[in-house]
């Protein structure tokens, strides 16, 4: 989700706290500062998009770093205020920082919540990037104006209730897909994620014996569309990739990624593909390794967001 979303969502939780929504209320203010203020750690595309993937949900979506935000924007509001209700403040703050990894959390993304215990990204992949109906509950917090306990229920209800019917059309389309798969493939894992664009449509990343598969189904029509087929690479293609710098950070950057080699010249090129996002006719994130004939990386590139966008990695140090 985009900051001014999650901001959105941070705005409409404090409508909970009892005390009117508005801007000028600091309980308000801070659960939706607090809310937008994980994303801080945008400031790394200083150092380039290499870096900033690399650090993005990590951190600063961990529950230290949100305390430590929570704190923060508490002592600066507490600065703007003459009547400041600090506890009350700060309780709202931290909710509002804590919605925003747990939302992130519910997208196909997800984040490092639970760092610096364990690296490890916590996804449950139920919601879009942009969720109309998650948006029409925040509006409903925000603009009405009497809200009574009856008010509050519904809303939580509905929430829950949509939650859960957003995980059913997940394992759904998990049935319809083995069930589409299962005779031609012996099927090792698939991965269900809510569509980038569509309501009702998920992608999956199939991986068999024998290929990795990505594609997407329609919930409404039942139908499987297959996007892109690869061929499983060979051992020695995988020990390569991941024996290199870019290899481990392409790794630790997406769970599902294939390997395509090719040969030209004196040169070995891998190129490896990250199957989570499919936008355009095309994946988004790639990343290339190129070898000399005795398998010595020569050099290698990391590719975000579009194929032509080359960042060239240091090879020479571990990272």
């Amino acid at each position: 989700m985009d900051p001014v979303t999650h901001g959105v969502i941070g705005l409409a939780i404090s409508a909970f706290s009892g005390s009117p929504v508005t801007l000028n209320n600091p309980v308000s203010l801070g659960c939706a500062i607090g809310a937008m203020s994980p994303d801080i750690d945008i400031v790394a595309k200083i150092w380039g998009d290499y870096v900033y993937l690399k650090h993005h949900r990590g951190i600063t979506h961990s529950i230290p770093a949100l305390l430590g935000l929570a704190g923060i924007i508490t002592g600066g509001l507490s600065l703007l205020y003459t009547d400041f209700p600090l506890i009350q403040v700060f309780l709202w703050t931290f909710i509002g920082c804590l919605s925003h990894t747990l939302f992130d959390i519910l997208n196909s993304y997800g984040a490092k919540l639970f760092m610096p215990f364990t690296k490890k990204k916590s996804m449950i992949g139920i919601l879009m990037l942009y969720d109309p109906v998650i948006t029409i509950l925040a509006f409903l917090l925000i603009f009405v104006k009497y809200k009574t306990i009856g008010f509050y229920t519904m809303i939580t209800v509905s929430f829950v209730l949509y939650l859960m019917a957003r995980w059913l059309m997940k394992k759904k389309a998990g049935q319809i897909v083995v069930q589409h798969y299962s005779h031609g493939y012996k099927i090792n894992n698939i991965e269900i994620l809510p569509s980038l664009m569509a309501f009702h449509k998920w992608d999956f990343i199939i991986n068999t014996n024998s290929h990795n598969i990505v594609g997407q189904v329609n919930m409404i029509n039942k139908k499987v569309i297959e996007r892109k087929k690869f061929k499983k690479p060979d051992q020695e293609s995988i020990y390569l990739f991941e024996d290199t710098n870019i290899g481990k950070y392409f790794k630790e950057f997406t769970p599902n990624y294939h390997i395509v080699r090719f040969e030209e010249m004196e040169k070995i090129i891998l190129k490896s593909i990250d199957l989570r996002y499919y936008l355009r006719d095309n994946f988004m994130h790639h990343a290339t390794a190129v070898y000399d004939r005795e398998k010595n990386v020569i050099i290698s590139f990391f590719h975000p967001y579009k194929i032509h966008r080359s960042i060239p990695i240091t090879e020479a140090e571990p990272m």
